[in-house]
């Protein structure tokens, strides 16, 4: 499998990867009453006759089931624009879309390529949904997904991330940018109104209510997430023109566990080795590579190497060493200076033995 992120640079350029972490994603919580609760009330009445107390009176019990609110909304995960080179393929965005409804719901995820609002238009190639618990995508881990099969189905609360993958055409000039617009429809408003699209004319405003179609046999309303004014459901990624693009890939080649094959148990040795390319006529300034390692495994003493060359874990002597395992933070940390854009790829391999 191959995990595939692009990271931005500036002056100084730190490449961080995590392996064996769980995702991080902002928490966006629904609220309301669970749709298709029913809620019963009673009345009763008490009273005296002649300063006797007498049995009390109740009425008839009243029960109404809550309808299911249909929101959604689509986040940006990129944290700024997403370098890129000219020409590129396989450029990667990621997106969060989290139902913030009452209830679950079935979501069509859409991607546009066509939004460049004065910029270029990149070309999708791909979307992704994130089904391996492992960050980043996962080229042949993750689920490749086309809307309209396959469409995610999410709980109330429950979150998805999304990679969109583009292709970026050749001849444009440093700082040139391309738009990826994401939108999040659910189903329901999907087959009711007939579109799933927030400019058609068809689509809905917030308040619509469609008999019997909500989660427990209520009414499905639309949310105010889906206001054309407000639209939480759509978000946007940025592609930038960069004259040096940091590329880094993290994989595991290989897994060796105490009997001799190869699943990952407690005490198993993994291997690990990260790929960093730089792309484009410009120069990365102050490249660092770093891997924090998550708790449950340890570093193997004296495996790491750069390029195919033995590195030893400290950092002696300062300022010629600049290669090592820092234990205090479980850090594994190469130093590569000033990289310029097509030199050859920077390659580090180092063990780890899950804990």
């Amino acid at each position: 499998m191959t995990a595939h992120s692009e990271v931005p640079l500036w002056r100084t350029v730190s490449v961080a990867v995590c392996a064996l972490c769980s995702l991080y994603v902002d928490s966006v919580a629904a609220l309301g009453t669970d749709a298709g609760v029913s809620i019963s009330n009673t009345a009763t009445v008490a009273y005296e006759i002649a300063g006797a107390a007498q049995p009390p009176v109740s009425s008839t019990p009243v029960v109404t089931v809550v309808d299911e609110l249909l929101d959604a909304v689509a986040v940006n995960d990129n944290g700024g624009n997403v370098p890129v080179s000219s020409p590129a393929t396989g450029a990667i965005l990621q997106f969060t879309v989290t139902n913030t409804g009452n209830g679950p719901e079935i979501y069509r995820i859409v991607a546009e390529d066509n939004v460049a609002e004065g910029g270029f238009d990149p070309s999708l190639t791909q979307l992704y949904l994130e089904s391996n618990a492992i960050p980043g995508l996962q080229i042949g881990g993750d689920t490749a997904y086309v809307p309209g099969t396959g469409d995610p189905n999410l709980a109330e609360d429950q979150a998805q991330v999304v990679y969109v993958s583009a292709d970026i055409g050749a001849g444009l000039s440093q700082n040139d940018i391309g738009d990826i617009a994401l939108r999040a429809i659910a189903q329901t408003i999907i087959n009711q109104a007939g579109t799933d699209d927030p400019d058609a004319v068809a689509w809905p405003t917030p308040g619509t209510s469609y008999a019997g179609q909500g989660d427990g046999g209520g009414a499905a309303v639309v949310g105010a997430s889906n206001d054309t004014a407000n639209l939480l459901i759509r978000t946007t990624g940025r592609y930038e023109v960069s004259n040096a693009v940091v590329t880094v890939v993290k994989t595991a080649p290989t897994v060796l566990d105490p009997f001799g094959g190869t699943t990952v148990v407690p005490g198993s040795v993994i291997t690990y080795q990260l790929q960093v390319s730089v792309a484009g006529t410009g120069t990365a300034e102050a490249l660092v590579i770093s891997d924090v390692l998550p708790a449950e495994v340890s570093y193997v003493a004296n495996s790491l190497l750069v390029d195919g060359v033995a590195e030893d874990d400290d950092f002696a002597p300062a300022g010629v060493d600049e290669s090592g395992f820092d234990a205090g933070s479980s850090t594994v940390s190469v130093d590569r200076g000033d990289v310029t854009g097509g030199s050859p790829d920077v390659i580090v391999t180092f063990q780890v033995t899950v804990l």
